[in-house]
């Protein structure tokens, strides 16, 4: 089967493959959205719950979709700004009081402005556009559901560098691959090398395989946490993944995934307006810490946590 999938993509257009300077263009002044973070605390205890910590993942900046202009909460008695390790995107950290017997409810509200994008093959120049600083070496290991090593996955990439000559050919030979090799299936999260071997998968393999097949192949790439909002607009978590890929300075965003329809409009450094994109490298979306001895109280606390969207900038 392996064989059979390779054939085939070597009959793939070359012309998809061209490799050139790739550069941003981003379409109008965007759609102004607020992602809005809603947890609710439920202390069912008789004693109030002093200095509770709730840390919340923030809308990534630096990707070509999306631009966080501004954060806004509730108020609280300690609120701040962290970043997680490995460039994967930065969180809040907020904390207060609850009282017993009560429930409390905060809400952050982070301001986003998302574009649709498109990279293109005109050479801005030097000194036109900043490079980041090069990826951390983590995204380039393997690393669980990203099974980078395994002789299934490697044996495609070597495929690919023998097929196509330059970075870019490469690498959209590994974004086509997921299209070609994987049947759609919602499931729970298993991985690349599964969806080698099973055929099948959802978002999450076709993001996970891409990974793994450019990391094989020496390429920086991690995969995203997204808010896909083509449907529905509240959430009580990510419910899409896709994927970045680090080439000629700059990471270029890329879903498998959506772009077996061609009406989402995302591919390849193609997007629309459709998404928000959460974090990055599978960090956590959002976690908390009680003070010491609140689980030995008698009484019931409760954690719930809810997103939605808003197409302004407002509050609820």
């Amino acid at each position: 089967m392996l064989w059979k999938f390779i054939t085939l993509l070597l009959l793939l257009p070359l012309t998809l493959f061209a490799s050139t300077h790739l550069s941003a263009q981003s379409s109008g002044s965007g759609s102004a959205l607020t992602l809005v973070a809603e947890i609710t605390i439920e202390n069912g205890t008789d004693l109030p719950i002093e200095g509770y910590i709730h840390r919340v993942a923030v809308p990534v900046e630096g990707h070509m979709q999306q631009s966080l202009e501004r954060i806004r909460h509730d108020q609280v008695t300690h609120f701040e700004r962290k970043s997680f390790k490995h460039d994967a995107g930065d969180y809040v950290e907020l904390a207060w009081d609850i009282p017993a017997k009560s429930k409390s409810t905060k809400k952050v509200y982070f301001d986003v402005r998302v574009s649709s994008y498109r990279i293109d093959h005109s050479d801005q120049g030097p000194g036109k556009h900043t490079k980041p600083q090069p990826p951390e070496k983590i995204y380039l290991q393997p690393a669980k559901y990203i099974e980078s090593d395994s002789p299934e996955i490697v044996r495609l990439a070597r495929h690919i560098e023998r097929s196509y000559s330059t970075s870019e050919s490469k690498l959209r030979a590994a974004f086509l691959t997921p299209q070609q090799m994987i049947q759609y299936r919602r499931q729970s999260t298993r991985g690349a090398l599964y969806a080698v071997s099973a055929r099948q998968g959802d978002c999450t393999e076709y993001a996970a395989l891409f990974v793994a097949i450019a990391r094989a192949m020496g390429y920086p790439a991690r995969m995203t946490s997204e808010f896909l909002f083509t449907e529905n607009r509240e959430f009580s978590q990510p419910n899409h993944h896709a994927a970045e890929v680090y080439l000629n300075g700059q990471w270029i965003p890329v879903d498998a995934n959506l772009a077996l329809d061609p009406s989402f409009g995302y591919g390849f450094g193609v997007g629309e307006r459709s998404k928000i994109v959460l974090n990055r490298n599978s960090v956590w979306v959002w976690s908390n810490l009680f003070p010491r001895g609140v689980s030995k109280r008698s009484g019931e606390v409760e954690v719930d946590m809810h997103w939605r969207i808003l197409d302004a900038q407002g509050e609820i």
